[in-house]
């Protein structure tokens, strides 16, 4: 981390949050000369700013940064940990009856970090895959809320209006919402659900619960996830006639649970001769286990959450049936990473993983295709998404 300025407000700023997100590393980047082509900044703030908190796990995504910038691209060299190994998910926390206190090395860090800098303002660096631009901030400064839902605009980019990234989340605004909480997500299950929320949750507190946890309940805490590929489609409120959210939701589960048993039993199959316990296999088998273990609670109570029944509209079909999708192939793209390095490895059981790698080659060539075939999406330049970090950061700065 480094620390400069010397102003009485503490701002600080962390990228690859997961290391599939390195946008902010390029925002660091680029604060490193504005702030001194802009002193007056240094004398209001002291700012701390973390290039990378993940700084294994950016390295094995490295394989996409110089492009093509495409799906399939991205897809195949895509790592994100497992969920007990992500930075952003793995605070200390107990609540109500779930509690978790194993946080990684880097989670520590960063836990350090904050707890030297005592920041005013806490920017997570975060950048999402597929679809538009939105935020999480807190508290819910209203009167900037019209400029963030203007900044998108201003750079040809997209503000997301379809479904928030889970059912639990609080929306302020169109695009804008509460930040992440574990917490949250556990009393939505605990309301809605019928079975009991321990068994569904995984991982640990959120960067935003571990403020509130050590008394930082005033600080601000934002977060602008920006897409590597957009469309329009994100933000296309069109109402469907004769469709709910709550339908879409559910045929989009109807997708997920589809997809889940096609991997699960690929992993069944070949689980004996995966001797080598990758990164990339730890994450698969992790984030395929969390889909199996909230699918029933989740469907349950999006059944008897009756804020779904409102009108479903474009932007929410395409990220119900299309985006959690380009997600969960991701995840697929992860095994076949897995397999791939297992053959690398002295194996008397080539033949079968060989078999098994094709046949995920070709589930994965089906849901990209199924995609692309359904959603026009383009990258977005760096310049945009790291302009468009900046700008948020621009707008909240001056309520610090």
């Amino acid at each position: 981390m480094l620390s400069i300025g010397n102003g009485s407000k503490s701002v600080l700023l962390y990228a690859c949050p997961h290391p599939n997100e390195p946008i902010g590393s390029l925002l660091v980047d680029f604060l490193l000369d504005a702030l001194f082509e802009h002193t007056t900044l240094l004398m209001k703030y002291t700012w701390h700013l973390l290039p990378c908190v993940d700084p294994d796990g950016t390295r094995l995504n490295e394989g996409w940064f110089a492009g093509p910038f495409t799906i399939r691209h991205y897809a195949q060299y895509y790592y994100r940990p497992a969920v007990e190994e992500q930075v952003e998910w793995t605070f200390p926390i107990t609540h109500k009856k779930y509690s978790w206190n194993k946080p990684p090395n880097e989670t520590q860090a960063l836990m350090n970090a904050i707890q030297l800098a005592q920041p005013d303002f806490v920017y997570g660096l975060h950048n999402s895959g597929f679809g538009g631009m939105y935020y999480y901030i807190s508290p819910p400064m209203f009167d900037i809320f019209p400029e963030l839902e203007r900044l998108p605009s201003l750079l040809d980019l997209f503000l997301a209006t379809g479904e928030p990234e889970t059912p639990w989340i609080i929306q302020f605004a169109p695009g804008i919402f509460r930040p992440v909480s574990l917490r949250t997500a556990y009393d939505y299950y605990e309301k809605y659900a019928t079975s009991d929320p321990v068994t569904i949750m995984s991982g640990g507190g959120t960067t935003f619960d571990y403020l509130e946890d050590i008394g930082l309940n005033n600080s601000i805490f934002l977060m602008a996830e920006l897409p590597h590929f957009q469309s329009s489609a994100a933000a296309n409120d069109t109402i469907i006639p004769n469709m709910t959210r709550r339908d879409v939701l559910l045929l989009g589960l109807d997708r997920d649970d589809e997809s889940s048993a096609i991997l699960v039993n690929l992993v069944k199959r070949i689980q004996d001769m995966m001797t080598l316990e990758s990164p990339f296999y730890r994450a698969s088998c992790s984030l395929l286990s969390l889909y199996k273990t909230r699918a029933a609670g989740l469907r349950q109570a999006l059944i008897n959450d009756n804020s779904t029944l409102i009108p479903a509209t474009v932007a929410r079909y395409v990220d119900a049936v299309y985006i959690s999708m380009f997600y969960k192939m991701l995840v697929a793209s992860m095994f076949n990473r897995a397999i791939l390095l297992q053959l690398t490895q002295s194996s008397s059981n080539v033949k079968i993983l060989e078999d098994a790698h094709i046949e995920l080659e070709s589930y994965l060539t089906s849901w990209i295709s199924d995609i692309e075939q359904n959603l026009s999406y383009s990258p977005i330049s760096i310049r945009k998404v790291v302009q468009a970090q900046l700008g948020a950061m621009l707008a909240v700065l001056p309520k610090v």
